[in-house]
């Protein structure tokens, strides 16, 4: 049974969380007044994107899949974390997810962060994304890096990719990374959570009125409880240490919660009122404060200073 650690909702919680509904809810009004929440999260891959004089930045090619991949000058990096960005596996990496990377360099200055593109449904269905981001992690291990040198993390579908190569890797037999991150992971394309109930009129990214998530692009017509495609299904004796993130408002909150009752090492941090992957939104959030503070303190205790 996971350890579970509830967050009370902040002022400023309240102020992002009525932000975000009103991007949804008056998405006319928000175009046609030209309002701008590129603060908050962009779409945009940048041609010229800088991360700073003290950071290095490089593309790496595995069979034909791009890896970015960011570190500090005159560092070791010894240790590596793999970032899978979300998007529901239809949409690509993006400048939100640079900056997301960049929070995670900042917390270790021994990490590499590398950045997995993946390919995208429905164009590329399931297993293609699993299926490079095991090559990324044999990657990892064929140039140095030991498993217990390496965390992985991802947000949303980034999140279900995550715990799905976790998975994938213990059947076969590939030693597992040191420990995951998840925030908001998608875990039940079969959606048999209560949440999917409870929160379908709190949820402004998925609930009712907006459009339904896009399950039949990635997983065509393979089994919703494959656990390679909804890890809520999975087997998780003998598993990586586990941290989680779910908002309270989220139609896929039982996605974590149901999940975890099954890890016994995994800890969970259930923020009330929260919406879909709230650590990637306003820095002015203590929500999303408090989430980086807890995967810091998590990354240092997992890989050491």
């Amino acid at each position: 049974m996971a350890r579970y650690i509830f967050h009370k909702q902040k002022l400023s919680d309240k102020f992002g969380v009525g932000l975000v509904k009103f991007a949804f809810k008056f998405k006319a009004a928000r175009e046609r007044y030209n309002f701008k929440f590129k603060f908050a999260f962009t779409n945009t891959l940048s041609k010229k994107y800088s991360y700073g004089k003290s950071i290095t930045y490089d593309i790496i090619d595995i069979n034909g899949t791009k890896t970015e991949t960011i570190y500090y000058l005159n560092q070791e990096s010894k240790y590596a974390l793999i970032q899978l960005h979300g998007g529901a596996y239809v949409s690509g990496y993006n400048d939100s997810y640079r900056k997301t990377a960049k929070k995670y360099l900042k917390s270790n200055k021994n990490l590499r962060i590398y950045s997995l593109c993946y390919s995208l449904a429905p164009k590329h269905p399931f297993p293609k994304a699993l299926e490079e981001a095991i090559d990324l992690y044999n990657y990892l291990l064929d140039n140095g890096y030991k498993s217990q040198n390496i965390i992985i993390a991802g947000d949303s579908a980034g999140g279900g990719l995550t715990l799905a190569l976790g998975l994938a890797l213990k059947d076969k037999k590939i030693p597992l990374p040191k420990a995951m991150i998840t925030m908001s992971a998608w875990t039940d394309f079969a959606a048999e959570g209560m949440s999917y109930e409870k929160n379908k009129l709190n949820d402004p990214f998925f609930g009712i009125g907006t459009s339904p998530l896009p399950k039949k692009d990635y997983a065509g017509d393979m089994d919703f409880r494959h656990p390679y495609i909804s890890p809520k299904y999975g087997d998780y004796s003998e598993f990586s240490d586990l941290l989680m993130f779910v908002g309270g408002h989220e139609l896929i909150e039982s996605d974590t919660l149901d999940l975890a009752e099954k890890v016994e090492n995994a800890i969970v941090h259930d923020y009330d009122g929260m919406f879909h992957v709230f650590p990637l939104g306003f820095n002015k959030m203590a929500s999303s404060r408090s989430a980086w503070r807890i995967i810091n303190e998590f990354i240092n205790n997992q890989i050491g200073r």
